[in-house]
């Protein structure tokens, strides 16, 4: 008990001090009034929206302000100052390496006063010099991927072939074959959070399959990505993975398939024998797990408010039953160079 104690608390001081391994977006943006006259020592306050963690800065001299390193998620925007409308922006969604633009225009009225503001694709645009795709969360959860690995889901950005997004590969450590940009099946790499996910020796295949009730989003890199990535010549699939918020979540999943259910094959079909020509071949797989998330409650109300400490946890089973039938007539081997008639 004692081991298990020293290596949980051991495992926690780790992931503290990993904190900072992990794919970050940018909010920028100019504040203004009416007359387009910029506004400097404007308070702004940018809110995670999932865990209502807050920053805030105020506009320089040009009205300018930055918010570098926001993990990925929903945000808004608020922005204050005597003599005008207090300003919220909302629905602000930052994808990893996206630098975010949300220009400012206030009002002039009371802070009691408030314009508020659902953002849009075209009020917020998102600037990256990067060519790649960001599949969002709820992507993620609309498609359908046949057993649920999420490494298929890179085959949504142009450039990338090879592979199939309706690959039955539950729990295969293969990194989806792909070709990049016309590059080798061996020469991206696939990143969890900032670390590196690819065996270095084995052909480019990956630490482990992905759970993708865990996923955030995935970010495909194909060309022209920033020198802080580098490690790869052919391409980056990055997975970000999901964080706790102030409300608890959670999820129950069953993958469930049965060979009562299926069609028999054609090879079966045109098989001599009765036990594979009437049925096809047993089957049996299901692949289940749940997944939960929420604030951490602790001694003497330090998290008494739910903005300090969050957790997450998914994990998943699979349990597969099938049989495999030879098509061609079975001969012991010895029998091949035997006359004897016992043979």
């Amino acid at each position: 008990m004692n081991s298990l104690l020293k290596l949980t608390l051991l495992s926690f001081l780790t992931a503290l001090f990993a904190w900072g391994q992990f794919d970050s977006g940018q909010i920028s943006g100019f504040v203004k009034d009416e007359s387009d006259a910029i506004i400097a020592g404007a308070t702004v306050v940018v809110t995670n929206e999932g865990n209502r963690d807050q920053r805030q800065t105020t506009t320089n001299a040009s009205g300018y302000y930055v918010f570098p390193n926001l993990p990925v998620g929903s945000y808004s925007v608020t922005t204050e100052l005597t003599g005008f409308k207090k300003s919220i922006q909302t629905g602000v969604t930052v994808n990893s390496a996206a630098k975010v633009n949300v220009d400012v225009q206030m009002a002039v009225g009371t802070l009691a006063e408030s314009v508020e503001v659902r953002a849009s694709t075209s009020q917020v645009q998102t600037d990256s010099a990067t060519v790649g795709r960001v599949v969002e969360a709820k992507q993620i959860q609309d498609l359908t991927l046949n057993g649920r690995n999420p490494i298929f889901l890179a085959l949504l950005k142009p450039g990338v072939s090879g592979g199939s997004i309706g690959t039955f590969d539950p729990d295969s450590v293969s990194n989806g074959g792909f070709n990049i940009n016309g590059g080798r099946n061996d020469e991206y790499v696939v990143m969890v959070d900032g670390a590196v996910a690819t065996r270095t020796r084995s052909s480019g295949s990956m630490l482990g399959a992905q759970d993708v009730d865990t996923v955030q989003e995935v970010q495909i890199l194909t060309a022209n990505y920033n020198a802080e990535y580098g490690r790869s010549s052919g391409g980056q699939i990055r997975f970000i993975t999901k964080s706790g918020t102030r409300e608890f979540h959670g999820d129950l999943v069953e993958n469930f398939r049965n060979s009562a259910m299926d069609a028999n094959s054609w090879t079966r079909n045109h098989s001599s024998r009765p036990d594979q020509f009437t049925r096809p071949a047993p089957f049996r797989f299901n692949q289940y797990g749940f997944d939960v998330g929420g604030p951490v409650f602790v001694p003497k109300h330090w998290n008494h408010d739910r903005t300090k400490l969050f957790f997450f946890y998914a994990v998943e089973w699979i349990k597969r039953r099938d049989e495999n039938n030879p098509t061609a007539p079975y001969r012991h081997w010895p029998c091949e160079m035997e006359t004897s008639a016992n043979c």
